[in-house]
C-alpha cells in the first residue's frame, strides 16, 4: 500500500515519540501539523491520546491555544473568553482545549492550554501578564521545569513560541507594540480588564536559524512520527542558549531581508 493511504496507529505514535526521548514525567509543550504526521487513525483525538500515554500521570501535555491577530494593537481592543474563543494553532492544539480536562491559561492573546499533572501550575495567573510571553507566563515556568521540553511535531523552530519568551527576556525592540491595548479576559465567574503590550507582527523571523546551534551542541533530538519530521528540545536550555545568542545579536532571529532593510520596529521588554 502506499504509505499515504496507511493510517497511523496509535501505538505507532506512541512508539515514535518514546524513540524520539519523549518520556513519563515531561511537561511536553507540544506544536504540531496533523497533517504531517500522515493519515492518522482517529485524527487529532489520537495524537493527544499518544502524546498523555507517553508523558504519563506524572507528566503534562501543553499545547499553545493562540488567538493573537494582526489586528491587534491597532487600535482594537482585546475580547477573549477563556472557554469559547477558538486557536488557529492547529486542529491538535484545538482538540486537547476542548477536551473537559483541560485548563487554558486566561491571556487574550497567547494562551496554553494543559492536561495533566502540571496543569493547573503551568497556566495560573497567565492572566495577570501583560505581555504575551514573559515572566510568570506557562513559557517561563515550562523553561524553569527541569522536566519541560518542547515538542516539534511535523513543524520547525518558526512554529516554536517559546523563542517569543526569550525574545521578551532578552527584550528586543521589534517584539511588541509600543503602547499597550485594553484587554477583556472572559472567565466562566467573572470578568477582568487590563492593558497588555501585544505582540508586533510587522518584523518577519528567521527562527530556524537557532536549529544549526541546537544540534552542534547536542541540544535536540530528531526523529520520524509517522511521516512527520519531529524534534524534542529541553525548554530550559533551548532559552539558555537562545537568549545568549540574542544578547550577543539582538537582530539575529529578524529575516535576512528585513536585517539588511534596517526594519525595526520600538517595542517594551518584559
Amino acid at each position: 500500500m502506499n504509505r499515504s493511504t496507511v493510517p497511523i496507529s496509535l501505538d505507532a505514535i506512541v512508539s515514535g515519540l518514546t524513540g524520539l526521548g519523549l518520556r513519563a514525567g515531561h511537561h511536553v509543550l507540544v506544536h504540531s501539523s496533523l497533517s504531517a504526521l500522515g493519515r492518522v487513525a482517529g485524527g487529532a483525538q489520537t495524537v493527544v491520546d499518544a502524546l498523555l500515554q507517553v508523558v504519563g500521570p506524572s507528566g503534562t501535555v501543553l499545547v499553545p491555544t493562540l488567538t493573537g491577530t494582526e489586528a491587534d494593537g491597532e487600535g482594537v481592543a482585546l475580547d477573549f473568553d477563556l472557554a469559547q474563543t477558538p486557536c488557529w494553532t492547529g486542529a491538535v492544539a484545538e482538540a486537547a482545549r476542548r477536551r473537559p480536562e483541560a485548563i487554558r491559561s486566561a491571556h487574550p492573546t497567547h494562551s496554553v492550554a494543559a492536561i495533566g499533572a502540571a496543569a493547573a501550575r503551568l497556566t495560573s495567573d497567565h492572566e495577570q501578564c501583560i505581555t504575551p510571553c514573559g515572566t510568570g507566563s506557562p513559557y517561563a515556568k515550562l523553561a524553569a521545569d527541569p522536566d519541560g521540553v518542547v515538542l516539534l511535531l511535523g513543524c520547525d523552530h518558526e512554529s516554536n513560541t517559546t523563542l517569543h519568551h526569550v525574545e521578551e527576556l532578552a527584550g528586543v525592540s521589534y517584539h511588541l507594540h509600543p503602547e499597550p491595548v485594553p484587554g477583556v479576559v472572559r472567565f466562566f465567574d467573572r470578568t477582568e480588564t487590563r492593558d497588555y503590550w501585544v505582540h508586533s507582527w510587522g518584523t518577519p523571523r528567521r527562527f530556524s536559524a537557532i536549529e544549526p546551534l541546537l544540534d552542534q551542541r547536542g541540544l535536540q533530538t530528531r526523529r520520524a512520527v509517522g511521516a512527520a519530521d519531529a524534534r524534542l528540545m529541553s525548554a530550559g536550555l533551548l532559552v539558555t542558549l537562545a537568549l545568549d545568542v540574542l544578547r550577543a545579536d539582538p537582530r539575529f532571529f529578524i529575516a535576512e531581508q528585513a536585517r539588511m532593510s534596517g526594519a525595526n520596529r520600538t517595542g517594551v521588554g518584559d
